[in-house]
């Protein structure tokens, strides 16, 4: 037994105890409350911080937007402006001037230029493989007068109304291309040697005009479009996205240059063949459409350089 001085002592120590325990909590909770405080300023600010290097990033990538379209159209206005829809017929030779500086190509163009004799440049916008066929197309029938092709091809245009229509087309949106396209046909083959209009200065002024090219492009894109929508289990199986979203986007939309698949469908529905020089460093390579189409029967040879096309002859 403890003397009740001991005692008392024990209880003033507990009671300090439990004061310094408790100021000691205190200190902890201030301690901790500050530091919660400090670190939800903290968070706070790294919330705001980080808000405003978002809102940076997406001005940023707005403004690299803007300026990458700013930069396709002035490319686009200095294309229109140093360049012909469809050039004169050139001497094959000017190849040799465009790639003067490009030894990797030389042996391939001399190789172009001992097979043929002659070019047409044609605009690098995304329709230059149509706008080849359609003016190679009307050039050749015009020119040699083939009365069986051409009312073959005329048969091709008519039906393409019930193509276009079947798969899903309104028509009143297609008609003025389907008309623009069927009277230019029957124009330049029927009309022009009564008017006194050479076939050549006729088609160089159609194909010089944008609008009026523009329709007929257009009017071959619904066609292969269309084509492409009906025959959707031989093609399919080569494009990696949904059909219909790949039609919309590669087929549809002007300024989209043609694939093998485009060509491929154009051949097949119109049954025209194309021959394809194919401009390798190393090797050129030569493709036609359909393969076991007879060379004399192509007429549409187009020169490939990486996403162009130009019109050749031999």
């Amino acid at each position: 037994m403890f003397p009740n001085g001991s005692t008392n002592l024990n209880n003033q120590q507990t009671f300090q105890d439990i004061q310094n325990f408790n100021q000691s909590n205190q200190f902890t909770n201030n301690l901790s409350n500050q530091n919660n405080n400090n670190n939800n300023n903290l968070s706070n600010n790294t919330n705001q911080e980080s808000a405003k290097a978002n809102g940076k990033e997406i001005n940023n990538q707005k403004i690299g937007n803007e300026l990458s379209i700013e930069y396709e159209n002035a490319l686009r206005q200095e294309i229109e402006l140093n360049s012909p829809l469809i050039s004169d017929q050139l001497p094959i030779i000017v190849l040799l001037s465009d790639y003067e500086n490009n030894f990797n190509y030389s042996k391939s163009i001399k190789e172009i230029t001992n097979k043929y004799k002659f070019i047409r440049k044609v605009r690098r916008d995304g329709n230059c493989f149509y706008r080849s066929f359609i003016y190679r197309l009307f050039e050749h029938i015009c020119m040699k007068n083939n009365k069986e092709l051409f009312e073959y091809i005329k048969k091709k245009i008519t039906d393409a109304k019930d193509l276009i229509q079947n798969n899903g087309y309104d028509w009143t949106f297609i008609q003025d291309f389907y008309n623009i396209f069927n009277n230019q046909f029957n124009t330049a083959f029927n009309s022009l040697q009564s008017k006194g209009v050479s076939v050549r200065d006729y088609l160089d002024t159609l194909f010089s005009d944008k609008e009026a090219g523009n329709y007929l492009i257009y009017f071959i894109r619904f066609c292969i479009a269309a084509y492409l929508k009906e025959n959707s289990f031989l093609y399919e199986v080569y494009v990696d996205m949904p059909f219909q979203n790949w039609i919309t986007n590669e087929v549809e939309a002007i300024d989209h240059e043609a694939d093998q698949i485009q060509i491929m469908a154009c051949v097949n529905y119109f049954d025209i063949g194309v021959r394809i020089e194919y401009l390798n460093p190393d090797k050129n390579e030569v493709m036609k459409f359909p393969e076991d189409k007879p060379d004399k029967d192509i007429f549409i040879t187009v020169l490939f350089t990486p996403g162009h096309y130009d019109i050749l002859y031999n």
